[in-house]
């Protein structure tokens, strides 16, 4: 689902979840007593309605929000030049406009709120911009879990206005307003509707059930485990014996701490959310203070930064059993957006079967080590077991989700269309015409043709980058994500600005090229990133190729590249304009902003993609370094307050610039244990549920 509602968890993502619950939503779902509704595969948007002066509101973050959501004509602005998903999205928004507009403004105040309060979480569906499923009917769908009223300065939902009842109570709100309405709505070619509640049709015999409970059965004896026990606890022993394993002399508080640490890390319980790479309380250096042993440094910093791999090893099995189990349970589960269910299903098979043989002729050995992790899952092709993506239910007060093979199928079939960093696309390539179209704001695109035959066409993108920021890293994703852009090559200026050196600029845009989609080669020119443009054109450029010049309005306007098309027979060179300052930052603004050492608004400037470590990593790079900031300092300085935030952190995460300054220390020998392990799990999760409800 992503966008503003976040994570949508599986029942194995809740680290307060008992084994013996585990089994109840098993016996449940197979007594066909689960009830829910159909997770749907489309494009998220949050809808609201600004009652003062009669415009829906659209949301895609919570920046959105923020603002106020976005007009009519900003959203048609975000996703101009997107052509089929340009259209569902727009399309969608002025259908539902229609439909409230036929409402009472009393209606409008109680499902919306008085100043667009209340947003829904809603999906698009449209057969023109399809993601994995084919679906027959367009639609805009609103979801009945995810809304919520939010407080517009902290772009986060308010506690006491959202959640599962909440959630509910406006949706049959807004219901029963829409089917009021739908009949006399004139755009009948998309219709507004809210997810139907169905019950998740059980299971023939119990011989399913059987097989997945003894599987768990086994699972739990081997992991030390009871029906009273959490997944939590399964996880926070299991880490226990692995930091034994590794750090076997590290003490018993450094050991706690490290735990803490990871299991706040990777459930995200700061910011509410689930999933890894979330905002930390506890910092590395802090578990290395305390273990107080140089020798151990490097063992608790490998933990710390590479527990993901770890981790997932350790849920492994537990998801491989539900897994299988939601496998089964979806087989009856009928999409209620597909006309023929049955048809659909047998298209993503033969979808999934094209590219798994693709993938093992293709003899890139990268690729195959990817199918197998999916085929761990998926099995074999019927794992595919049903035409929608899934079913979402609640338990004890969660929300939660059945996908079965979807997943697996999802990244087999997306490793196969569009490839990865190093992997080429796999799919057969058509000649046909298509358009490079870069984000929102740019300067009308420039037709040209994209030679899919061929491994030929090359974007090049010369500048400064002194720093790269969130803008140019948008252009390059944009230009990458253009099906047939084989590769971008990036020509940096070596000459040194304001401090920034070409060597960082470059170690910078290696960071950011593991979030791009595509082929990256960054170069330093020898003297101009121009003079590179046409050596590459005179020299490198193979006949044939087609060139796609990523220029800014002043390269373009000052004629520097004006002889760059016709310069080289048999070479197509065609400029791609794109505007100054894109996204609203621009490399000046960076450079002031670290100067003064303004780390909020640096940090606004870059990609939004970058993880928690990366940020600090790219301010340590260009060496500025940060004290820590009391929040007295904070409103004092005016940096970075505790209230509101426009980068990718907060305050509490903060400090983690500050640069390590680690002393030597004599090994003072591991401290004796003088907790059981019980007393070890019990204070972890404590902790943990502390912080979520603290």
């Amino acid at each position: 689902m992503g966008g503003v509602f976040g994570h949508m968890s599986h029942i194995y993502d809740n680290p307060y979840m008992t084994f013996g619950q585990i089994k109840d939503v098993m016996k449940k779902a197979s007594a066909g007593e689960l009830q829910g509704t159909e997770k749907t595969d489309g494009q998220n948007l949050f809808l609201s309605y600004n009652v003062n002066d009669g415009t829906v509101r659209a949301a895609r973050n919570k920046g959105n929000i923020k603002a106020g959501g976005m007009t009519p004509a900003e959203l048609l602005s975000k996703f101009k030049g997107r052509g089929a998903l340009t259209e569902a999205f727009v399309n969608a928004f002025y259908a539902f406009e229609e439909a409230v507009e036929s409402l009472s403004d009393e209606e409008k105040v109680a499902i919306f709120g008085p100043d667009t309060n209340i947003y829904y979480n809603a999906e698009v569906m449209d057969p023109g911009s399809a993601n994995v499923i084919n679906y027959d009917k367009k639609t805009l769908l609103i979801h009945r879990a995810g809304h919520a009223s939010y407080d517009q300065e902290t772009g986060k939902p308010i506690p006491e206005l959202s959640g599962k009842e909440f959630g509910e109570a406006q949706s049959a709100k807004l219901q029963a307003a829409l089917e009021r309405t739908q009949d006399n709505m004139s755009k009948q070619d998309f219709k507004v509707q809210v997810n139907a509640i169905r019950n998740l049709e059980g299971l023939g015999n119990d011989e399913d059930l059987v097989k997945a409970l003894s599987r768990l059965d086994s699972f739990m004896s081997s992991a030390g485990v009871t029906d009273n026990d959490s997944v939590g606890t399964y996880i926070v022993k299991s880490l226990d014996k692995l930091i034994s394993e590794q750090i076997p002399t590290l003490n018993l508080e450094a050991k706690k701490l490290l735990i803490k640490r990871i299991m706040e890390d990777y459930y995200g319980v700061i910011e509410g959310e689930a999933g890894p790479k979330k905002v930390r309380g506890l910092e590395t250096r802090q578990i290395i203070k305390v273990a107080d042993d140089s020798a151990l440094n490097a063992g608790i910093k490998d933990l710390a930064t590479n527990y993901p791999l770890y981790l997932k090893k350790m849920i492994f099995p537990l998801e491989d059993i539900i897994h299988d189990f939601a496998v089964e349970m979806l087989r009856s589960l009928k999409s209620a957006f597909v006309l023929d269910s049955d048809e659909e299903l047998k298209r993503q098979r033969d979808a999934v079967d094209k590219a798994i043989k693709a993938i093992e002729a293709s003899g890139n050995e990268e690729a195959m080590e990817i199918l197998k992790v999916q085929m761990e899952k998926l099995k074999d092709i019927e794992g595919v077991s049903s035409a929608a993506e899934g079913f979402v239910f609640d338990y004890d007060g969660n929300t939660y989700k059945f996908t079965g093979g979807f997943a697996p199928m999802n990244q087999i079939l997306g490793l196969f269309k569009y490839g990865r960093k190093g992997i080429p696309a796999l799919a057969e390539k058509k000649e046909r015409q298509r358009r490079l179209k870069l984000p929102t704001g740019l300067m009308s695109t420039i037709d040209f043709t994209l030679n899919e035959e061929r491994d030929e066409n090359i974007a090049l993108y010369p500048g400064k980058f002194k720093p790269p920021h969130g803008g140019h890293f948008n252009v390059a994703k944009s230009v990458l994500e253009n099906p047939g852009v084989d590769k971008i090559i990036i020509f940096v200026s070596p000459k040194t600005h304001e401090g920034i050196s070409a060597e960082q600029a470059v170690r910078i845009w290696d960071l950011y090229s593991k979030y791009l989609p595509g082929k990256v080669d960054i170069r330093v020119s020898d003297i101009t990133p121009v003079r590179s443009v046409y050596e590459y054109i005179d020299e490198e450029a193979a006949e044939g190729e087609n060139l796609h010049l990523v220029l800014g309005e002043k390269d373009i306007e000052g004629g520097r590249f004006k002889t760059a098309a016709g310069r080289r027979e048999g070479v197509n060179v065609a400029e791609v304009p794109i505007p100054p300052q894109m996204g609203g930052v621009s490399a000046t603004q960076m450079r002031k902003a670290l100067r003064a050492g303004d780390l909020e608004t640096f940090a606004a400037g870059l990609p939004s993609e970058l993880s928690d470590e990366d940020i600090p990593a790219i301010i340590r790079l260009l060496g500025a370094a940060v004290d820590e900031i009391s929040v007295a300092a904070n409103v004092q300085g005016g940096m970075i307050s505790t209230g509101s935030r426009k980068g990718p952190w907060n305050a509490r995460s903060v400090s983690s610039f500050n640069k390590e300054q680690e002393k030597d220390s004599k090994l003072r020998g591991a401290k004796e244990f003088l907790q059981e392990e019980e007393q070890m799990v019990n204070e972890v999760m404590d902790y943990l549920l502390g912080i979520t409800v603290g």
